[in-house]
């Protein structure tokens, strides 16, 4: 995927193919692992959209929107029916001035929709393209 008609003014574009690792520093919901994946990024002006393909699930969308200085903020909620989850997820970081790399943290909380427990994960993103 590529840029929209156009970045933000004076500001990083970003939009394409990206490899990402997400390194859990603290977690309730139990053990956790590096998580390498891809991720295609949408951009169009200030409006970011990433797309993260979930093996089993499909395509997971996070939107929101990058600043000039490269700073950004997505988020993404997603219910998986048949596991009885949702996985709410905020990431926010910053892009390089070149557009090129990315560093950032998300907190993802896991509900049980039966029960309504719940754990939170705090990742720590780096990525490139």
């Amino acid at each position: 995927m590529v840029d929209g008609p156009t970045g933000p003014a004076s500001g990083p574009r970003v939009g394409g193919a990206w490899n990402v690792t997400a390194t859990p520093f603290s977690s309730t919901c139990g053990s956790t692992g590096h998580e390498p994946f891809g991720m295609s990024v949408v951009q169009n002006g200030e409006i970011l959209q990433f797309v993260v393909q979930v093996q089993g699930f499909g395509p997971v969308r996070y939107d929101g929107w990058v600043s000039r200085n490269g700073t950004f903020q997505v988020g993404q909620t997603t219910v998986y029916a048949a596991r009885g989850l949702e996985d709410r997820s905020i990431v926010d970081g910053t892009f390089g001035a070149s557009g090129r790399t990315l560093s950032g943290t998300e907190i993802e909380t896991i509900t049980d929709l039966r029960t309504g427990a719940s754990c939170r994960i705090h990742w720590r993103w780096r990525g490139s393209r």
